[in-house]
Order: C-alpha cells, then sequence, then structure tokens
C-alpha cells in the first residue's frame, strides 16, 4: 500500500447519544497508509467513540465513513478482521488459554486464506515482538497488567492488519513500559490510530495528533501545531512548558495542571 494512498476517511460524522446530546459533532478526516496518529482530548470528548466509529463497529447518526474508497458497513465483517484490529482498553480474555492460544486468535480472520505454516509463523513473530517468547506457555490469567497489555497487542498484530485501532494502550503500565510499549509500536509497518491520555507521550509516538474537545476536532496536525500552548491551555487546561535536557539538550514537553496561564 503506497504511503499517500487514503486507507481510511470520514465525512460530516454526527452521533447523537439516548439522551440527544451531540457526541461526534460533524468530525471529518482522512488517515493515510503509514501514519500514526494519536487522539487525544479531555474525558467526554469522544476519543473511543470516534474509534468505535471508523473500525466500523458503530453506525453514525449522519455522515460516513469510508475504508479504501468504500463505504464500511458494505464490507462484511471478516474481511474488515482481515484489514483492521482493535485493541481495546479492557476485554474479556478467557482464563484457561495459554498466552500463545489467546494470541493465536488474531489469525482466526485468516484461517481460509492462509495455510497453517504461514499462521504460525505470524503467531511466532507477534510473540517475539512483544518480548513473550518466555511466556507464551503459561496461563493468561498468570500475566501481569503490563504483560497482559503486550498479549493484547500481539494478538492484534498477529492480524496482521493494515490498520490498527489503540484505545489508551499505556493503560494500567508503569512509566517505563508506556515508552516500551509506544516506541514498538512506532515501530510498526502498519497504520495506527491510538487513544492516548499521557500529553508527555504524545510527541515521540505520533507524526500527527488529532485533539478532540465536545465532539469536534479542535487540532488535527504535527504534535508540534496540535500541542501549541494555546490549545494545551483551551482544551485541557493546562501550561506546555518547554525545557532542554541537562545532559541531551533534546526538547521537552511538561505539561503541568494549573489555576493560570502561563506563557514562557
Amino acid at each position: 500500500m503506497k504511503p499517500s494512498e487514503i486507507l481510511l476517511s470520514c465525512e460530516n460524522l454526527f452521533f447523537i447519544g439516548p439522551k440527544g446530546r451531540v457526541l461526534l459533532d460533524g468530525v471529518s478526516l482522512e488517515v493515510k497508509a503509514g501514519e500514526k496518529i494519536a487522539i487525544v482530548g479531555p474525558n467526554g470528548a469522544g476519543k473511543s467513540l470516534l474509534q468505535r466509529h471508523l473500525s466500523g463497529r458503530l453506525e453514525g447518526t449522519s455522515g460516513n465513513v469510508k475504508l479504501l474508497g468504500g463505504p464500511i458497513g458494505r464490507i462484511s465483517p471478516i474481511n474488515r478482521a482481515q484489514m483492521m484490529a482493535v485493541m481495546a482498553q479492557s476485554e474479556h480474555i478467557e482464563p484457561l488459554l495459554s498466552v500463545e492460544e489467546y494470541i493465536s486468535l488474531g489469525r482466526i480472520p485468516h484461517k481460509r486464506q492462509l495455510g497453517g505454516s504461514e499462521n504460525i509463523l505470524e503467531i511466532e513473530r507477534a510473540i517475539k515482538l512483544c518480548g513473550l517468547d518466555k511466556l507464551k506457555r503459561q496461563s493468561i490469567q498468570t500475566l501481569s497488567g503490563g504483560e497482559r497489555q503486550r498479549a493484547s497487542l500481539a494478538r492484534a498484530i498477529a492480524q496482521s492488519p493494515d490498520l490498527l485501532f489503540l484505545d489508551e494502550p499505556t493503560n494500567h503500565l508503569d512509566l517505563r513500559a508506556k515508552v516500551d510499549i509506544l516506541d514498538l509500536i512506532r515501530e510498526l509497518p502498519t497504520t495506527v490510530l491510538a487513544v492516548i491520555h499521557e500529553l508527555a507521550l504524545v510527541e515521540d509516538f505520533a507524526d500527527r495528533v488529532i485533539v478532540l474537545q465536545n465532539g469536534k476536532i479542535i487540532a488535527d496536525g504535527p504534535p508540534a501545531v496540535s500541542l501549541s500552548k494555546k490549545i494545551v491551555w483551551d482544551v485541557f487546561e493546562m501550561n506546555r512548558v518547554d525545557v532542554s535536557h541537562p545532559i541531551s539538550g533534546k526538547q521537552l514537553k511538561v505539561f503541568e495542571a494549573s489555576e493560570h496561564q502561563i506563557n514562557l
């Protein structure tokens, strides 16, 4: 797939909740092959809801979502599953499964297309990428929260998707594990849309940031633009402070909650 090719798009997408509240308000965007996109915003901004629409798991009140130029609703679930994978915030995992058996579930959409040896190779690749080699025979219920996150990511990678949706992939992880898993995702040869809460982790991961507020896109562009001091204050009521690393000299962004906006 060519890097400039539009893989996914939505146009004037609205979603009205059961109490008549507008939860997605005229959202339009295009996703090109190979992009690593972070979706950020305050709680209730519509981040996870937008992902569910873009992945075809939920239908908008109006507007459209297209996958490779065609309406996503006309693509069969099995064909969609061959093209996109979803790593949700939380999912039920059968505790009797081994780690390897759980990861192998990612190959279900490809059973009719691939022989057994090719399935095994994809499963082993995902296990190795996520550093689960020594754990693959263990029961999934014996894993720590961070290990389960890696197993969920491995299951999604084993699906061999063109497009990967991640809803808070760093949830329940310690700081080093958060950095490691985002570095891993960054290196995947896959288009990624990830909902991320920690703004400080976004710049090293994403080449594009979509900022949502009250169901609307407030900003959509490179991290330096979407996470400008003004936008960070207006949307999150936080100050972005730029500092230089004392050793490397690398420019770092620190996000600080405050009652007053500062300009540094």
